[in-house]
C-alpha cells in the first residue's frame, strides 16, 4: 500500500521526465545501431582497409567494447524506463515493488525509474539484484 500518494501534476512531471528520458535512450540506441551497420558494410566491403597496426586494432576493439557496454546498459535503463511507464498507467507507479511503501517523490524525482524505495533497494543490491 503507497503511503505517500503522488498528487497528479507530480505524476504528470514525473511522467514527462520519463518520457524525456526514453526519447534520449533511444536516440543513443538508434545512433550505436546505425554505426554498427556503418561498420559492418565497411568490413564488408572489398574496398575496405587493410587492418591497421597491432595498436589501432586494440584500441578499434577497446572501442567497440565500450560501445556495446554503453549500449547494454542503455538498453537495461530502456527497460526500466518503459516499465515504469507502463507502472504509471497501470496505477502502481511510486509503490515499492518489495515493501508496497511509498517510494518517495524525491527518490523518484531523482531516479524517475525508481521500482523500490532506498531500503528495498539496498537490500536487494546486496543480494546481487538491481
Amino acid at each position: 500500500m503507497n503511503t505517500t500518494a503522488l498528487t497528479d501534476p507530480q505524476r504528470e512531471q514525473l511522467r514527462a521526465l520519463l518520457e524525456q528520458r526514453k526519447a534520449e535512450l533511444l536516440a543513443e540506441l538508434g545512433e550505436v545501431q546505425r554505426d554498427t551497420l556503418a561498420v559492418a558494410r565497411t568490413a564488408g566491403s572489398a574496398e575496405a582497409e587493410p587492418p591497421g597496426s597491432p595498436r589501432d586494432q586494440a584500441n578499434s576493439m577497446a572501442s567497440s567494447m565500450v560501445r556495446d557496454a554503453e549500449a547494454a546498459r542503455d538498453h537495461a535503463e530502456l527497460v526500466a524506463v518503459r516499465a515504469a511507464l507502463a507502472r504509471l498507467a497501470d496505477g502502481s507507479y511510486g509503490e515499492c515493488m518489495g515493501c508496497g511503501q511509498g517510494v518517495g517523490l524525491a527518490r523518484l524525482l531523482a531516479q524517475p525509474a525508481a521500482a523500490r524505495c532506498i531500503a528495498c533497494q539496498s537490500k536487494a543490491e546486496a543480494h546481487g539484484q538491481h
